[in-house]
């Protein structure tokens, strides 16, 4: 890290420390720290936007917020849970891709111990007998921690036939045995491509470094101090209580898939009054002894084409910190502006197509909020598992690009090596659609056999589908 970024980054926490609610009193005209006349809205209007915006895209959300006058929660819908207990801050969600941010802040720690750098090539913290693959030069740390390492978004190599899924049942000798064998596309350093197996991998790699399990490992490194007792991987009885199942973009209940090898990448659960205590941390509001890994962590940057990557965290042009987070069942937001002291964190336990990130930044920044999407249209039906089983296969979608196909009790897996596993469900006897997203997929049959399939990449209506001829089994 250059020195002049790394005093970027400490500027940036003291000057949050030192903002107080005595500052905005001093202008009467807007905030003081920016001169912005936003400021964030009241509870009750916070909870009227949600109304409105979940009439069909939600079974339940927590919103949290935090500035120099304090924190608030404001949660509506249910949890969906038999009990029928309610929404609070207590609320236990899958908080997804969030996890990358205490992942990486775990590599800042240990920095701050001396106890690795960023720059150390990311292979001396693996087991002897593993290798990982070189191209130009080797991966270090800081390429895992920001996307640029040249490793694909997932591993290549999940078993679509394993129990009780591809991600949980994927093991450790799998993961050794990709990177022992994989060929980077590209050299580490060239180019930003977001990477859930780059940051499994790290995480993998500290929690092995310090001859702990990562999970234990966040435990005494960042959660404790933070005081983040409700955050875990492993939920205590308490916590499993407190879950909010998760449902799909239809809001019916639905199985999230857990990454059993690879949990540094997304497999935390969290509640608001939590990931609150986290912005308290990273704004200033609380002392910490996270901080001056916070000030590495935000102080490391990769230019992107339309924001900064930091260490875990995306800082966009205007300043603000972001991420975002999902899972089968769940979407997460969390956004701060170190300049004004004001954070928000949304967590919902359905996975809409309406992005929790769009209204944690609307409720930082007062940004325009985009409409809220419309019901879904496609709606699943039932396919005798005998037509289901005529569509597994491999079609080829691209000269490097093979999809792989297998029939999940009544629905299909969909293998794009690279990008991962995706669930896809019927609408009738040859179309299927993606359950987290709008892709679809339309089987063509010639002579009464499978001969192919396009895949419209954000769905029929969209129009730009690509044909994928079957390969010979």
């Amino acid at each position: 890290m250059t020195l002049r970024n790394r005093v970027l980054g400490l500027c940036l926490l003291a000057l949050s420390a030192a903002w107080t609610g005595a500052a905005f009193a001093q202008d009467p005209g807007g905030d003081a720290r920016t001169g912005s006349s936003w400021t964030v809205p009241s509870s009750e209007e916070i909870r009227e936007l949600l109304a409105d915006r979940m009439q069909h895209n939600g079974v339940g959300v927590v919103v949290g917020v935090i500035d120099a006058g304090g924190r608030r929660v404001i949660s509506y819908g249910r949890t969906g849970a038999e009990d029928g207990r309610p929404l609070d801050g207590n609320t236990v969600f899958q908080i997804g891709s969030l996890t990358k941010v205490f992942t990486t802040l775990l590599l800042a720690e240990m920095v701050e111990r001396g106890e690795i750098g960023l720059d150390d090539p990311a292979s001396k913290c693996l087991p002897p007998g593993v290798m990982l693959p070189e191209r130009g030069r080797p991966i270090t740390l800081r390429d895992l921690a920001t996307h640029v390492s040249g490793l694909p978004s997932m591993p290549t190599d999940y078993d679509l036939e394993a129990e009780p899924d591809p991600y949980e049942a994927y093991s450790l000798e799998q993961l050794h045995r990709f990177l022992s064998s994989h060929s980077l596309e590209r050299e580490p350093g060239m180019q930003w491509a977001y990477s859930n197996l780059g940051v499994a991998l790290l995480g993998h790699l500290l929690a092995h470094w310090a001859g702990m399990d990562y999970e234990a490992l966040l435990e005494e490194r960042i959660l404790r101090p933070l005081g983040m007792a409700s955050t875990s991987i492993t939920l205590p009885e308490d916590q499993s209580r407190r879950l909010a199942p998760g449902h799909d973009r239809y809001l019916e209940p639905v199985r999230t898939w857990e990454m059993a090898t690879l949990p540094a990448s997304g497999s935390l659960r969290s509640t608001a009054e939590d990931m609150l205590t986290l912005l308290a941390a990273y704004l200033g509001y609380e002392s910490t002894p996270l901080a001056s890994a916070m000030s590495l962590q935000l102080g490391e940057r990769i230019p992107r084409d339309d924001a900064w990557q930091a260490l875990g965290w995306v800082i966009r042009s205007d300043g603000i910190v972001r991420h975002a987070g999902g899972k089968q069942g769940y979407r997460s937001g969390v956004a701060f502006d170190p300049r004004t002291g004001v954070g928000a964190v949304v967590l919902a336990n359905a996975r809409t197509d309406d992005e929790p990130l769009d209204l944690a930044i609307h409720l930082v920044t007062g940004s325009p909020l985009p409409p809220a999407p419309p019901a879904p249209v496609r709606k699943r039906v039932t396919i005798d598992p005998a037509v289901l089983d005529r569509y597994a296969g491999r079609y080829r979608l691209g000269p490097d690009r093979v999809l792989e196909v297998a029939r999940k009790e009544s629905h299909l897996l969909v293998h794009s090596p690279g990008s991962g596993v995706s669930e896809f469900f019927p609408t009738g006897p040859t179309d299927f659609f993606l359950i987290t997203g709008n892709d679809e997929i339309t089987f063509q049959f010639e002579g009464g056999r499978v001969t192919g399939l396009i895949l419209y990449g954000d769905g029929r209506d969209a129009g730009g589908g690509r044909l994928a001829p079957r390969t010979p089994d």
